[in-house]
């Protein structure tokens, strides 16, 4: 009996010492490693951020969110709020030794080690704190002296959060209200001239209609004048083609009188030649026919003066040739 009891003993204590260690194993603590505390300070808002919030160097976890609280300056009203971590030296290992060296962070923080808030999830909006290496960042400490403080730097967009926390929200949606308005009555315009238009549109598409019934008719009374030309260009071609064909053979038949016809053209020509140039040799200057030729036409001219000389005196006294013409 007491054997039994010895054993559910024993059961449950590993059983407890077994829940225990995945509890802690679960949050991200170490039982036998040694943790380091230190502590942030941010002076705007932490909204987001809570306790068991994740710390992470570059994406790596190394500790978690311990506290969160609010420090107030009562002379001036100034406030900060304190953000309590647990670091795992753990995490962190050095090339050239085995073993996790102790985190010595005020020699971290003068080397730049800087603590900044970033989003986990932009749906829920939960932060976490993430840890790095910015040496060209200044680090102010807010801390009395002693603290192992990690000086803090603002968010990547928590400049561009101000600036947008700055603009004139109201006065922009109030534009863009008008804007839309605008919009929605030039649309309204628009659609009433695309009505009219459609209108315009559909009177134009029943004369178009219209007007291609009337063409297409027009089309078909050219293509029937189109054919009956054709028609009648055939006929007059075929009878062109054989008015050539007659030409041809008659051309071809009177070719041997042409040539005949020719050649005793071409003797005629020869011959009217040869008598111009033997007149030509006649009239020409000096020549003994020219000569006579001359003095028979002074003959004759004689004669015919004679003869008409003697015309006259029959006129005047036709008895003269009885008589004679005496002498005066």
């Amino acid at each position: 009996m007491k054997r039994n009891a010895l054993l559910i003993g024993g059961f449950v204590l590993a059983a407890i010492a077994i829940a225990i260690a995945a509890v802690f194993w679960l949050s991200g603590q170490d039982l036998f490693g040694q943790q380091v505390k230190a502590r942030v300070y941010y002076e705007g808002n932490v909204s987001g951020l809570s306790v068991g919030a994740p710390v992470t160097f570059r994406g790596v976890s190394v500790g978690q969110v311990t506290e969160i609280g609010i420090e107030v300056d009562p002379s001036t009203l100034e406030t900060s709020i304190p953000v309590s971590l647990k670091l795992q030296p753990s995490a962190v290992r050095y090339s050239n030794e085995d073993k996790a060296p102790p985190l010595d962070i005020p020699s971290l923080v003068q080397r730049g080690l800087r603590a900044r808030l970033t989003s986990q999830s932009v749906v829920t909006g939960q932060k976490a704190i993430e840890l790095d290496f910015i040496p060209e960042s200044p680090a102010r400490l807010h801390g009395p002296p002693g603290t192992l403080e990690i000086p803090t730097v603002a968010e990547r967009f928590g400049a561009l959060i101000d600036q947008v926390a700055d603009l004139p929200l109201r006065d922009t949606v109030n534009d863009l209200r008008s804007a839309v308005a605008d919009f929605r009555s030039t649309m309204q315009s628009v659609q009433r001239t695309l009505d009219g238009t459609q209108e315009v549109l559909s009177s134009t598409a029943k004369e178009i209609t219209a007007t291609g019934v009337q063409s297409r008719q027009t089309l078909e009374a050219a293509t029937r004048a189109i054919q009956q030309v054709q028609a009648s260009t055939a006929a007059s071609l075929e009878a062109v083609t054989r008015l050539a064909d007659t030409s041809r053979q008659t051309v071809v038949e009177a070719q041997p009188d042409l040539q005949r016809t020719l050649a005793g053209a071409r003797e005629a020509s020869e011959s009217a030649r040869l008598a111009l140039d033997r007149i030509a040799d006649v009239a020409a200057p000096g020549a003994p026919l020219r000569n006579d030729l001359d003095t028979a036409m002074r003959d004759l001219a004689q004669a015919a003066r004679g003869l008409r000389s003697l015309t006259e005196l029959l006129e005047e006294k036709p008895n003269a040739v009885i008589f004679g013409n005496p002498r005066e």
